[in-house]
């Protein structure tokens, strides 16, 4: 019989994998220690240590994302932070969970790596609650947390019924962490055995996004000094000595707080634009913003572009033609990377339905099909029109800046092939760059703001990039980049909140809302002179307030 082996042999393998049992630490952890942690880790650290100390007794933490996004060595890195034995270098060492775990009280499975996909359906689960099962009589301490992380739980091919199997097969004391490609993989909150749970998290790992990338100080060729990071970290969080403007901002997009509205936000903006961030930190982030194009907020442990290249697209088309073609048994995977280099190719411009489905050779439902895995991967985005009149039309954009560049003709594209500043100008390919960082930023604070989605609409002078609602609340976002800085003011003025048009859920029934744009924001990578003058980036045209925003400073509040 084919397999990859016996009981025996699977538990073997997991304590070659886990050698903290033994040592209090192993090469991997150690390997993940020297890489400085981005954002997504943080955020997963200090939610676990909430629920930890809020004493839930057991958790679901579910994390999703593209293939080489940074999901193992995140995990990797949770473990040195929990261990007793391990210390992780610039962690908050205020948490109760850090370093507060021993070594036998963690189990890590990384499935792939541990060929459990080439057992029989249903053979590989037994062999996982086997090795599970041993972990719990045999390793862990019978009082205490147990974390039990599964890292890659897309090789399992879990339907519901072994969901549930999964987590009846936990301990009610324990943390289960599980990494996967999509959402729907690793979400195992709607199983028939959730009601077991008391706390279950879902966290989707992308590209760092431009303030993360800056607070690393890694990649981008500007010497941003640590007192710099420090205060940047300050300005997201008001669990820090200080002012915390940005979160002040998002709070007031949102309007989730009664004491803090639109005009506040606004107002903020200007402040932190020009009292807290003095020249030199304006001209630095302006240039880091133009880097950030280039880098796609990726870390990479080779300073050799071309290796860069290859394996960022590698990845993106193992991605691509096995993890989503597989996912959603898609038997023509090279039609998502057709779709992602038309992506690639138009940069956000409009495009119809009709003209995807000839160009592809498929019927419009298929096509649909195929964006929405990209949407469930979050490699390829659609924006739709904000008024509905325009539904048979649609905007596509890549997730990641690198991928624009490494799916799209060398002519295109040429100087920017490397990840540093080159002689070679080309304006038009940076502002496709730009126009897909915006919108992928954009989605984030739509994501942090509850607004619905990120939505386009086209007025007689031009186009409305990026609008923002929720409840009629609206945030309408023109970029104005080089070489395509026309007319911003113009449409601005012509933009009307009422030509908004947006069903309700699950029905093709129009809401009734009152839809209101008290501000109309211009992104640019330079500001007017007399905004600049007066030290305000708000200016009154006719009836219309217009709010300038530096790209770098759109980008920051994200």
């Amino acid at each position: 019989m084919l397999g990859t082996g016996s009981a025996e042999e699977f538990i073997n393998d997991a304590e070659h994998h886990n050698q903290w049992w033994s040592d209090g630490t192993s090469p991997e952890l150690s390997k993940a220690t020297d890489l400085t942690p981005r954002s997504d880790f943080h955020r997963v650290l200090k939610t676990t240590n909430t629920h930890y100390t809020d004493g839930v007794e057991s958790l679901v933490y579910a994390i999703h994302g593209q293939t080489g996004i940074g999901k193992t060595t995140l995990l990797h890195q949770l473990i040195a932070a929990l261990l007793n034995t391990t210390d992780l270098p610039n962690q908050n060492t205020g948490l109760e969970l850090t370093s507060a775990i021993g070594p036998r009280q963690i189990l890590y499975i990384p499935l792939e790596d541990s060929l459990y996909q080439l057992e029989r359906a249903g053979d590989d689960i037994k062999r996982l609650y086997q090795v599970i099962d041993y972990f719990q009589t045999h390793v862990a301490p019978r009082q205490g947390q147990k974390f039990i992380l599964l890292d890659d739980i897309q090789a399992l091919d879990l339907n519901e019924d072994r969901k549930a199997q999964l987590l009846n097969s936990v301990d009610e004391d324990t943390y289960l962490i599980l990494t996967g490609n999509v959402a729907s993989q690793v979400d195992l909150s709607t199983t028939e055995s959730a009601d077991t749970v008391e706390k279950f998290e879902l966290w989707p790992v992308l590209p760092m996004k431009f303030i993360d990338t800056v607070q690393i100080g890694e990649g981008l060729g500007i010497d941003f000094d640590d007192e710099f990071r420090t205060r940047l970290e300050q300005y997201q969080s008001p669990d820090l000595d200080g002012p915390s403007p940005i979160k002040t901002i998002r709070t007031g997009i949102s309007r989730r707080d009664s004491e803090i509205d639109l005009d506040t936000a606004v107002e903020t903006l200007s402040e932190l634009c020009f009292g807290l961030f003095d020249a030199d930190d304006r001209d630095n982030l302006h240039d880091a913003a133009r880097a950030y194009l280039r880098t796609g907020g990726t870390l990479h442990q080779t300073d050799d572009p071309s290796i860069r290249n290859e394996l960022s697209k590698s990845q993106f088309l193992l991605f691509l033609y096995k993890e989503l073609a597989k996912y959603r048994s898609i038997q023509q995977p090279e039609n998502l990377h057709r779709l992602s280099s038309i992506a690639a190719t138009n940069a956000g411009e409009e495009l119809k339905y009709t003209a995807l489905s000839d160009q592809i050779g498929v019927d419009r439902r298929t096509v649909d099909s195929y964006l929405d895995v990209l949407d469930e991967g979050i490699a390829v985005t659609e924006s739709q029109d904000y008024s509905l009149r325009r539904y048979r039309r649609t905007r596509l954009y890549l997730r990641n800046p690198r991928h624009l560049v490494l799916l799209s003709q060398r002519q295109e594209h040429h100087g920017f092939e490397g990840y540093e500043q080159q002689d070679t100008l080309n304006h038009e390919f940076e502002y496709k760059l730009a126009r897909t960082v915006a919108f992928d930023h954009a989605k984030r604070l739509a994501y942090t703001v509850g607004a619905y989605d990120v939505e386009y609409t086209e007025t007689e002078s031009g186009l409305i990039d990026y609008i923002l609602h929720r409840n009629g609340h609206v945030l309408p976002f023109i970029l104005s980049y080089h070489p395509h800085t026309g007319n911003a003011e113009t449409i601005a003025e012509e933009f009307d909140p009422d030509s908004g048009q947006h069903t309700k859920s699950d029905s093709e029934e129009l809401q009734e809302l009152d839809y209101q744009a008290p501000y109309r924001f211009v992104i640019t990578d330079s500001l007017p002179k007399s905004v600049a003058e007066s030290e305000s980036l708000v200016t009154q045209r006719g009836e219309t307030r217009i709010c300038y925003l530096p790209f770098w400073l759109f980008l920051l509040i994200c």
